[in-house]
């Protein structure tokens, strides 16, 4: 039998919280084969990742305002690893306007995921930088024993 010689490579799962040792092997049919896995999901994460890495992206997109520069932002599925570097010069190129909610969508398709902000800004109860606001009792207090 004459064909591509086998590959391997070697990950460690992080499909469950085991952390299994994975031993992949790609044979010259072109099938893949998952051993030193505990339980079937690290199987099939070892063959998307030798295969088709995705990933969830996080990051933050700058915003027009000085008191909260940046907004955080992810992925709602895990993109391919490949188009990652692409979607991270869209979001740093973007500066958004405030104010922007939780959930609220930032890009709606990017190659079949959508960006959406993580986190409310303003958030509704904090005062920006240098606005009066009640102060939270005992914040400047220290107790001496």
């Amino acid at each position: 039998m004459s064909g591509a010689p086998a590959s391997r490579a070697e990950f460690v799962c992080i499909a469950c919280p085991m952390g299994c040792p994975l031993n992949i092997v790609v044979g010259s049919a072109g099938n893949v084969s998952v051993s030193g896995n505990r339980c079937p999901r690290g199987e099939t994460y070892g063959q998307e990742e030798l295969l088709s890495p995705r990933r969830i992206v996080t990051a933050v997109v700058p915003t027009d305002s000085a008191d909260f520069p940046c907004a955080p932002v992810r992925t709602d599925v895990p993109l391919a690893r490949a188009l990652v570097p692409e979607l991270l010069r869209d979001l740093y190129g973007r500066t958004v306007s405030l104010p922007v909610r939780v959930g609220q969508v930032l890009v709606q398709d990017f190659h079949g995921t959508r960006v959406m902000f993580t986190r409310t800004l303003p958030p509704d109860d904090v005062s920006p930088v240098g606005e009066a606001g009640a102060e939270p009792e005992g914040q400047d207090e220290v107790a001496l024993l």
